[in-house]
């Protein structure tokens, strides 16, 4: 009876475990469309972190931005929805290791959108050996929430309409609007200023001064049905400057860098190859971060590492030049097929040759005839001689 009893309190116990453990991993995050929001994986008491992200609805972001939350202790690689982090040093503690994830949620994205991140990982022993069969899940969501929006400013005495006065005119940028009548609120330069921001494309500008446009965008959408004159002009004013302020991000040093490491690969070895090997996985997840900062001190990074690797290896990556002679082609017909001018010669000493031996074999033969000729000459006999 007692053994049942302790039985049923561990059981109790590890279910009891299992669920605040549970419970402490999983978390909702909250944010409006168009902002970003940092998602941060625990794990806790871990030597090493081999994992992978999926995502339930990953069109609901723009972009993804992995990192390392714990560089103090842990050092490796996170990047393309992928985790190998493992712990510095030898013979120390372990220590729990962070993954965050910077997601900015789509423009376009709408209250109550989700989307559900699982990161399937195993942990790691002392020795750096992984249990393929203990794979572990922890699971966050984010939701994106209304957006906070400024109120409309309320006209004590607006302008009453009838049927004979004009509506407010859609505004098409390919034709001109027609002029208001005295009077009208006249929306022309916001809506122009409304569709050139609208054609605009979000991947080419930096992140900063693209938020900042969009929050002028959204504050002169709210102007289009504001009775307020100034405030309208005021709203035009202020979206044609946030389009003026974008800047468009620059990769094209980015890029050479990329490249130019890549060229190196095969001549970095030991902390240069982990670095090198870093440095790139971090350099292609930052030409979709839209941040110049971290892209600028990216290609610094990634040039500080190259002259490193050239002077281990001075003549690493040099090319040698070959100059090779290229045979000039005859004017009229020929043929390349050396085996074809061959022929023409076996053919005429072919024919020597049985000419010879048929000049051996008649003037054998005539000789064999000449031998069988009896030349010895005819005597009368007669058998009384012999008497």
């Amino acid at each position: 009876m007692k053994t049942m009893k302790r039985i049923l309190a561990v059981i109790f116990t590890l279910v009891l475990a299992v669920g605040i453990s549970v419970s402490a991993f999983a978390a909702t995050y909250e944010t409006e469309a168009g902002k970003t929001v940092t998602v941060q994986f625990s794990i806790p008491n871990s030597y090493g972190v081999d994992g992978l992200f999926e995502y339930e609805n990953k069109s609901l972001f723009s972009t993804f931005v992995y990192s390392n939350g714990n560089t103090n202790d842990f050092e490796g690689t996170t990047y393309d929805d992928q985790v190998y982090l493992y712990l510095k040093g030898i013979n120390t503690d372990p220590k729990t290791c962070i993954v965050n994830i910077d997601l900015t949620i789509k423009s376009s994205a709408k209250p109550g959108d989700k989307c559900n991140i699982v990161f399937y990982y195993k942990i790691a022993d002392a020795d750096g050996n992984v249990n393929k069969d203990d794979i572990r899940t922890i699971t966050h969501t984010v939701v994106v929430k209304a957006t906070e929006t400024t109120k409309t400013p309320v006209v004590t005495n607006p302008p009453e309409t009838t049927p004979d006065q004009p509506q407010q005119p859609d505004y098409n940028p390919g034709t001109n609007p027609p002029t208001p009548a005295a009077g009208e609120i006249d929306y022309t330069e916001l809506l122009r200023q409304i569709a050139i921001a609208e054609g605009l494309t979000e991947d080419e500008y930096t992140k900063d001064s693209w938020d900042a446009m969009v929050k002028e965008l959204e504050a002169a959408r709210e102007l289009k049905t504001s009775q307020s004159q100034d405030d309208v002009d005021a709203g035009a004013k202020a979206l044609e400057k946030a389009i003026a302020a974008l800047v468009k991000v620059d990769y094209s040093k980015l890029n050479k860098a990329i490249a130019d490491a890549k060229a190196l690969e095969n001549c970095a070895h030991g902390p240069l190859w982990f670095k090198l090997f870093d440095a790139l996985n971090r350099a292609e997840a930052a030409l979709k971060v839209r941040d110049q900062k971290v892209i600028d001190d990216l290609v610094t990074e990634i040039e500080g590492i190259i002259d490193e690797i050239k002077k281990d290896c001075p003549n690493c990556g040099q090319t040698t030049e070959v100059i090779k002679e290229v045979e000039v082609l005859p004017d009229g017909e020929y043929c390349n097929i050396k085996i074809h001018k061959v022929w023409p010669i076996l053919f005429f000493v072919s024919l020597g040759l049985n000419v010879v031996l048929a000049g051996l074999i008649i003037g054998f033969l005539l000789k064999r005839k000449k031998n069988r000729k009896d030349d010895t000459p005819l005597v009368d006999y007669d058998i009384e001689d012999d008497e």
